[in-house]
């Protein structure tokens, strides 16, 4: 009985806590990067497939050639980012912004839509390509196309982040990272 509790296997206890706070921060900024590019894949597949999208207005499909809500160029999809903000805190969004400063991706992440005011140039701009605006015609509304937020709600369906959290356990303790 004098030895209960002092049997064990304290050598490999004690390689196990060997450095295990650097380890432990180490593998935790290794789990961050993974989930926040997994959830950067699935905002990106939100964009290319147009899954649960409204459809483009048919003057939209003739002038771009293509009937996939979000692609024009391909630069929407490539501002699709991943960065540290602090230590152990990463940040996933879209930094995609009009020449005039608004941020693309909150015009479509809107459910329910925006308004736009139709200016002299715009009138002029869809006219001169054959899209005639009647002179009562003070806005225009772009049908939200949300794609963040889905791929969000998928992303923690999937609970990939606690997924990842146990990974980072497991490897941490099993002295792998």
């Amino acid at each position: 009985m004098a030895a209960e509790g002092r049997e064990g296997e304290w050598e490999k206890l004690k390689e196990i806590m060997e450095n295990f706070d650097q380890r432990l921060h180490r593998n935790a900024q290794k789990a961050l990067r993974r989930a926040g590019e997994e959830l950067a894949s699935d905002i990106r597949t939100r964009i290319l497939d147009g899954k649960e999208m409204k459809p483009l207005h048919g003057f939209t499909i003739e002038q771009k050639g293509s009937s996939k809500p979000l692609i024009d160029d391909g630069d929407l999809l490539g501002s699709v980012g991943v960065r540290f903000v602090e230590e152990l805190a990463v940040f996933v969004g879209v930094n995609r912004r009009a020449e005039d400063g608004t941020n693309i991706a909150a015009i479509h992440e809107r459910e329910n839509g925006t308004r736009v005011p139709v200016t002299p140039k715009m009138r002029a701009f869809l006219h001169a390509r054959g899209f005639h605006l009647k002179p009562e015609t003070t806005e225009l509304f772009i049908p939200g196309r949300p794609f963040v937020k889905p791929a969000y709600r998928d992303f923690r369906e999937r609970r990939t982040a606690e997924k990842l959290t146990t990974e980072l356990v497991e490897e941490t303790f099993g002295d792998k990272g």
